[in-house]
């Protein structure tokens, strides 16, 4: 028997007492029973998508939840009916073999008091799991678990029923994460003119003919993050936090929970069309590694890069023969050494598996558009947009993909990867068609910080590789043919409520003071950003791409801009040319204990923080985030409606259900 402690996640009670004890932490996510079962209640699946079936039946042997039975029923039943026909066991229905019981066990905290005064409450777990199995008739199904002497838990499930017609070709997806409405409303205003209140040119995004929007939560928590997002946008499927193409157990391993097929997975298996992905964060991130990884932890990062290359290879899973096209940072994981998976060299693997390897835009920009590429221009994530075009002396970081420490300057960035991506998808695919997901990461990484400079520069990288893209594909004669997205993940709360003089901020001399700088209402005034200036002034900083950048990312008034959940950290208003922000440092060498770093905001005043004190960056929001659609199948995109909706609609458009 094997034992695990840790937080488990959904709500796991019996009585409204209990209810109340398992708000913060869950016996396990989407099971109020001792009866688990995974794919949960209230679960949709795509016709033919395959999944695995997780059972757990719970005997808690202390807290409020005990019952005095210790040991669980392992002889516990399962059945699957669809709606007018008779039950019939797993087994049956798709006709495999009963797999063996496991037992294990694990602790869990009721509630914060629990936590503090380290008292856990355990629990004995009996359990099977049926692996890639799939439903193909449209319908109502009902799945029941029955156990402990006829107790039984039930699962209702819908297998959509969409039209098995191909509408479009391909798919661009853009993945703006953590991008909200009121981000782009604040990078509309410091990138475009507006003249008597009216706006002298839009966004690219502003232009879609359709805009939706998506609920975000989580199955278990209302407050999402990106792994279990990622997996509701490309499986159609809620998780809980941290878990990617799974649904979380309560089993100690990381690997062996109940999966789900991805869109990336289902295409190429149905299609045999191309796929890529393009990533400015660290390539075994939640919202990349989301596509072919499936593990309840998002930061078994090694792992996942090899799941890209040979898919999931632990159990019988579907057939993946690797992306056309894998593009980002994160060098860490391919190196050989103690970070990369089982020490391998995957700069090697994948080369011997026929990838061309570049390292840098130059090497990218000159490869062939015939073969499968592999693209990784540094360690961690990419430099942002703002440093790599404005402030480039910070790109000095010894982040070199290719181990050797030196900085990686040559490095592309959205639009580079993005548009070449769709060159070798075209090539490689024009017939079959192909899939992209392209993230601009990095607008939720410098969100976190509290660099809105540095995250709303991202987003209109972003809003530029849309503009470019669909040129590109115009260009290609494959605009008619392409439904291109662009979504979010999750939010953040964040907006601006006015400007801030900054010159007369840094004159005072007490923080009370330093607030009389902030202008709302008719003070606010109107954007500094867009001013181009004096061009023969020096002083002042001069950089333009068009419209669709800033020409001063340095003006004296600035955006009075927040987000609603922070760190203690200090603030004034300003750009931060050294490099991006690092709001609160930690106070001690042996705990979590994050305070104000007085250094990231010398001229600013205090603000109190609003989180625990172990967190050192904002978190995200409940807020609904946009979709914008534009190509065939756009009027699906309208409406508000749930992140799993997203998957439901691209598959509908790309003819992916199976119904034998």
């Amino acid at each position: 028997m094997i034992s695990k402690t840790f937080f488990c996640c959904a709500a796991g009670a019996l009585s409204l007492a209990t209810c109340g004890a398992a708000q913060s932490f869950r016996r396990l996510g989407a099971c109020p029973t001792f009866g688990c079962v995974f794919p949960p209640d209230q679960t949709d699946f795509l016709a033919g998508q395959y999944f695995d079936i997780r059972l757990e039946v719970h005997a808690p042997v202390n807290g409020s939840e005990a019952n005095g039975r210790s040991t669980p029923d392992g002889g516990f039943t399962f059945t699957i009916a669809r709606e007018g026909r008779r039950a019939q066991t797993a087994a049956q229905l798709f006709k495999i073999a009963e797999p063996q019981l496991e037992r294990w066990n694990f602790t869990w905290y009721e509630d914060y008091f629990a936590r503090d005064a380290g008292t856990p409450s355990l629990v004995n777990v009996a359990s099977k799991i049926y692996r890639k199995v799939a439903l193909y008739e449209p319908g109502d199904y009902t799945a029941t678990l029955t156990y402990n002497n006829g107790t039984k838990s039930t699962a209702s499930w819908l297998v959509r029923d969409l039209v098995q017609v191909k509408k479009t070709k391909n798919i661009v997806l853009f993945i703006g994460d953590g991008m909200t409405t009121n981000m782009i409303s604040a990078a509309r205003l410091i990138a475009h003119k507006t003249v008597n209140g009216r706006y002298q040119s839009r966004l690219q995004m502003d232009k879609f003919p359709v805009l939706g929007h998506q609920m975000t939560h989580s199955i278990d928590s209302f407050i999402t993050d990106s792994a279990n997002s990622a997996t509701a946008l490309y499986s159609g499927h809620k998780s809980t936090v941290n878990a990617l193409g799974v649904y979380r157990d309560s089993s100690p391993s990381p690997f062996d929970d109940p999966r789900v097929e991805s869109i990336a997975e289902i295409f190429q298996r149905l299609t045999k069309g191309g796929v890529g992905i393009v990533s400015t964060a660290f390539i075994a991130d939640a919202t990349p590694a989301a596509l072919t990884a499936h593990t309840a932890d998002r930061g078994q990062y090694a792992a996942a890069v090899d799941s890209f290359l040979n898919g999931a290879t632990n159990y019988t899973w579907t057939n993946w023969t690797g992306p056309d096209v894998l593009f980002g940072g994160g060098a860490e994981q391919f190196l050989p050494g103690r970070t990369s998976y089982r020490g391998q060299d995957y700069y090697k693997l994948f080369a011997n598996k026929g990838y061309n390897v570049v390292q840098n835009n130059t090497a990218l920009s000159s490869t062939p558009n015939n073969a499968k590429t592999l693209g990784i221009f540094s360690t961690s994530n990419l430099p942002v947009w703002l440093d790599r075009n404005v402030y480039k002396n910070n790109l000095n970081r010894r982040n070199s993909p290719d181990g050797v420490r030196t900085n990686a300057t040559d490095v592309p960035g959205l639009k580079q990867m993005t548009l070449k991506a769709i060159d070798i998808l075209n090539a490689r695919h024009r017939k079959e068609g192909w899939f992209l997901m392209a993230e601009a990461a990095s607008i939720d990484k410098q969100m976190h910080t509290l660099d809105y400079d540095r995250a709303l520069g991202d987003l209109l990288e972003l809003d530029d590789t849309v503009k470019n893209t669909i040129a590109k594909l115009k260009q290609l004669d494959s605009d008619k043919e392409t439904l291109v997205l662009v979504t979010a993940d999750h939010g953040h709360g964040f907006d601006v409520a006015g400007s801030v003089d900054t010159k007369y901020l840094e004159a005072q001399d007490t923080d009370r003071e330093k607030r009389n700088a902030i202008g709302i209402y008719e003070e606010s005034g109107l954007s500094q950003y867009v001013n181009p200036g004096n061009p023969q002034d020096t002083s002042s900083l001069q950089f333009s791409e068009g419209a669709a950048f800033p020409a001063n990312w340095d003006p004296r008034y600035t955006l009075f801009s927040a987000v609603g959940a922070n760190p203690d950290h200090r603030e004034n208003y300003k750009v931060h040319k050294s490099g991006p922000r690092t709001p609160a440092i930690n106070s001690t060498a042996d705990e979590d204990d994050y305070i104000v770093n007085y250094k990231d905001a010398v001229t600013g005043f205090l603000v109190n923080g609003t989180l625990p004190v172990d967190s050192s960056t904002g978190v995200h929001s409940l807020t609904d985030v946009p979709v914008f659609a534009q190509g065939p199948c756009q009027e699906l995109f309208g409406g508000v409606y749930n992140n799993i909706d997203l998957f439901f609609s691209m598959a509908a458009c790309l003819g992916l259900a199976r119904t034998k």
